[in-house]
Order: structure tokens, then C-alpha cells, then sequence
């Protein structure tokens, strides 16, 4: 049994799968102060794991990994994306996109071979709009995230206290908790809504838009056609690592 592993800023996602089926998706939070708890993750997996494949947007997690687990290192295997340069337009930086932007992409064009147009929303530590276009990824837009936004509101109004969100509100508000949900909620979902249509428009695509990341629940898009895929990128890590290794066809 094997291990797909999604390493964000707070969180990491992981999912075994046995003979290229993936079973349920796990979650589990982690701060940057104490990385212990990431090494003993690791160390733990890899007792009923026999590989592990690592898809990383945190270069000092990757260090600590590297550094505490060198005895399993024939056992980790981390995302190169250097290997996924056909999937980028040539006018973007290859250098300057995370891993799990490009993985997103090699897991969309391989779950919808029929479509060429995506615009994927990932909304975690930061909401991420990303385009593709004829397959390739054409460019993105970067935005705060939705919990992130909060957390530095809260801490600058002192007036504004901590509060759970949901995605059931109004648009207009009666006391200060509602008003606020309604400012992370709906004005959030008309952003996010807005991008899209503007997207759209501009490229004159039809574009099939899914939504993916950890938050991405707090957004009701439930009454409109995009699509919510959790597993989005440990499925893209799925494709490169398994795919790629036994040089199966990767969908172009």
C-alpha cells in the first residue's frame, strides 16, 4: 500500500490507495512552529506505507523532511516539476508556480480528457484562480484567503470577535456577526463569481470551472454549474507518480 501525501501551509491531506485505487481522504493541521509533528507523520505512515508521494508548497517542511527521514529517502518520492514543463504556455514562469497549481492541471486534463478550458479555484491559505487553456497552464490571479482575510481583520478591529463560518447567510446583515458573514460569504462567492465571468468573457472560453482546497465548502456553489473536487490534487499526484513511473500515456 502506498501513500499520496498534499503538503499546504496549515494543513496536509493524505490518501492510501492500493492498486490504483484511492481510498478515503484524511486531514490533519500542523503549524510551522513545531515541525516535530510533521516527521513523526511520516514516520508513522511509513510503518504500513511502502512509498510515499509528496506533493509540497513549503520548502522548510521539505527541508525537515529530507533532513529527519534520510534512512526512508529510496522511499519518498517528491513532485519535479520541471517534469510537467509541457503542461505550462511558454510565456509563464515555470520557476514561480507551486507545485499543486501544475498538479492541478495534470489531474483536470486527466479526469475531463474532453475538455480543453479550465479555470480551477483553490481556496486555502490563499484562494488561487488558475487558467488552462487548449491544456496548458496560461496564467492565474492570486487572491487572500477566505480564513486568512479573517484572521488579519479580527486582529486589527477590535470590535470583531471570533465566529464560526457557514455558508447560510443574508446578504445584508442585523448585528455584527451577520454582517460579517455576509462580507465572507456572499461578497467573497460574488469575487470569486465575478473573476470567473470576467475570465470568460476575456478568453471567450467554455471554460468547466471546479473548485478544490480546504475551504472551499465555505463557498456555496452548489446552485451553479462548477464542480467540487476534494481529491483534485491528490489525484494529480496519483497521475504524475504513477503514471508517470510505469511511462504510461499522460492525457495532452
Amino acid at each position: 500500500m502506498n501513500l499520496l501525501v498534499d503538503i499546504g501551509n496549515t494543513s496536509i491531506k493524505f490518501s492510501s490507495f492500493v492498486d490504483k485505487n484511492l481510498k478515503k481522504i484524511s486531514q490533519i493541521r500542523y503549524s510551522k512552529k513545531d515541525l516535530k509533528s510533521v516527521t513523526l507523520f511520516f514516520k508513522n505512515k511509513l510503518k504500513t506505507h511502502t512509498k510515499i508521494y509528496i506533493c509540497s508548497v513549503v520548502s522548510e517542511v521539505d527541508k525537515v523532511i529530507i533532513k529527519n527521514l534520510k534512512p526512508y529517502r529510496n522511499r519518498l518520492f517528491f513532485i519535479n516539476k520541471k517534469r510537467l514543463s509541457f503542461l505550462v504556455h511558454r510565456t509563464v514562469n515555470l520557476r514561480q508556480l507551486g507545485n499543486d497549481r501544475i498538479i492541478n492541471v495534470l489531474s483536470a486534463i486527466n479526469i475531463y480528457p474532453k475538455s480543453k478550458f479550465f479555470i480551477i479555484v483553490d481556496l486555502g491559505t490563499a484562494t488561487t484562480l488558475d487558467i488552462i487553456i487548449n491544456k496548458k497552464y496560461y496564467g492565474g490571479v492570486i487572491l487572500p484567503g477566505l480564513t486568512t482575510s479573517y484572521e488579519n481583520l479580527i486582529s486589527l478591529a477590535s470590535g470583531i470577535k471570533n465566529m464560526k463560518f457557514s455558508n447560510k447567510s443574508s446578504i445584508i446583515g442585523k448585528n455584527t456577526n451577520q454582517a460579517l458573514m455576509s462580507g465572507f460569504n456572499v461578497g467573497y462567492k460574488i469575487m470569486i463569481e465575478s473573476y470567473i465571468k470576467l475570465i470568460k468573457t476575456t478568453y471567450k472560453r467554455n471554460f468547466k470551472v471546479i473548485f478544490t482546497g480546504g475551504y472551499a465548502t465555505s463557498i456555496d456553489y452548489k446552485k451553479t454549474n462548477f464542480i467540487y473536487r476534494e481529491d483534485l490534487t491528490l489525484l494529480g499526484i496519483f497521475f504524475y507518480h504513477i503514471f508517470l513511473n510505469e511511462k504510461l500515456r499522460i492525457i495532452k
